[in-house]
């Protein structure tokens, strides 16, 4: 994908969420939610939910993170795409600042490449409070971003804030 892909998620932003669940980002004492669409798979994790569209091309986590721990937590995020056998050129990098339903978020973008071949990479933060973040890692071919990118768009749209 040639742009970075928040950008034209942002671009390709629907205002129905048609067939999809709600989810809390953590399940308990939750700071934000996000809606999935019924035909990807979800499954929990210890502060949020990761995700895999129903081709299995794309792979999306939303994680709660407190503001402080987001450098650990950027730190992990790159330490699970070494582990999944991801290899990233950094010198790829791309960074934006973007906005979602008023929420101020930053991303870094790379391209990469895994087992199947070339894949785009990012992990994002989205700010919801002023102690919390959710932290958005990211993996998909790109395939798997054109054949799921109204899907992705609307995850992405669906984000509010449950904090102040």
């Amino acid at each position: 994908m040639k742009s970075l892909i928040f950008a034209a998620l942002l671009a390709l932003a629907l205002p129905a969420m048609a067939q999809a669940k709600t989810y809390p980002i953590p399940d308990e004492d939750p700071i934000a939610t996000v809606s999935l669409p019924d035909s990807w798979e979800v499954d929990d994790l210890d502060d949020g939910i990761e995700v895999t569209s129903k081709d299995e091309l794309v792979y999306v986590a939303i994680e709660a993170a407190d503001l402080v721990d987001v450098k650990a937590a950027t730190v992990e995020a790159f330490k699970f795409f070494d582990e999944k056998g991801i290899t990233i050129d950094k010198d790829s990098q791309k960074e934006s600042d973007f906005t979602v339903n008023g929420l101020k978020g930053f991303e870094l973008g790379f391209k990469g490449k895994d087992s199947d071949g070339p894949t785009n990479v990012s992990v994002s933060v989205i700010t919801v409070s002023e102690k919390n973040v959710l932290m958005i890692t990211y993996w998909a071919s790109d395939e798997g971003e054109k054949n799921n990118a109204d899907g992705l768009s609307k995850i992405i749209n669906s984000i509010q804030a449950t904090k102040k």
